[in-house]
């Protein structure tokens, strides 16, 4: 199992968003390039950036992601507001490992698997849970289709993996829904990347002893409830 440490960025500054809620957002004093250069550090092998503004329509955060990817060694996963071939194949491009798309994925999903394997390959495919429906456009807005009906589609093509958030606990502190995410892990034998919520080092055993392959820590780490080395101890 690996931690991916979370980097979320609006304004060019490391926040973190409470359910995804753009006005109910914590600011932190780290700068972006400074958090990535302590995970890598720190022994981290992946981390995960969101350009925040570009997820809610509000601008975009290129030159911070420029920078940290100039002056960063290890993988970087990046998502928010990816929702073009050609925004991707620019990501990709730019260095950028894997490629979270979400709504995306969801909205144009015959034009995704119409892709190439070479480009399909680098992609995450996001799934924001929120009441039980696939959110999308920021969190904002939901689909009536079913997950298993797009997890179906996206099963028969070599993507990297799922990226799946439940929205209700994300920036909460309250736990990792697992009812949630083990309903989703029967859909898919695709190694899913799982986050929303962690508060402790109990969520991520938990999340090792149920098999799943990357988990997302955030807000924890800002709020110092879990240290940084130990976190890392978790990367297989």
């Amino acid at each position: 199992m690996n931690i991916f440490p979370a980097i979320d960025i609006i304004d060019g500054k490391c926040v973190r968003l409470t359910k995804g809620i753009a006005d109910d957002k914590t600011i932190y004093q780290y700068s972006p390039l400074d958090m990535a250069k302590t995970y890598q550090d720190a022994g981290f092998n992946t981390i995960h950036v969101v350009d925040l503004d570009a997820t809610l329509g509000k601008g975009n955060n290129n030159q911070v992601l420029s920078q940290i990817r100039r002056k960063i060694d290890i993988n970087i996963e990046v998502a928010g507001g990816i929702r073009s071939k050609g925004a991707i194949i620019d990501k990709i491009n730019e260095g950028f490992n894997t490629i979270v798309i979400g709504t995306f994925a969801i909205k144009n999903i015959d034009d995704v698997l119409n892709f190439d394997d070479s480009l399909i390959e680098k992609l995450s495919i996001a799934l924001d849970i929120k009441d039980n429906q696939i959110a999308s456009h920021g969190w904002q807005e939901t689909t009536n289709q079913s997950l298993k009906h797009i997890i179906d589609k996206y099963n028969n093509r070599p993507i990297h993996s799922y990226f799946v958030t439940d929205v209700a606990n994300d920036g909460m502190l309250s736990g990792l829904n697992m009812e949630t995410f083990n309903s989703i892990k029967k859909l898919t034998d695709k190694p899913i990347t799982i986050g929303g919520g962690v508060k402790d080092l109990n969520d991520i055993e938990l999340s090792r002893s149920n098999g799943f392959n990357n988990v997302v820590v955030g807000k924890a780490i800002y709020e110092n409830k879990i240290s940084i080395n130990s976190l890392a101890q978790f990367n297989a």
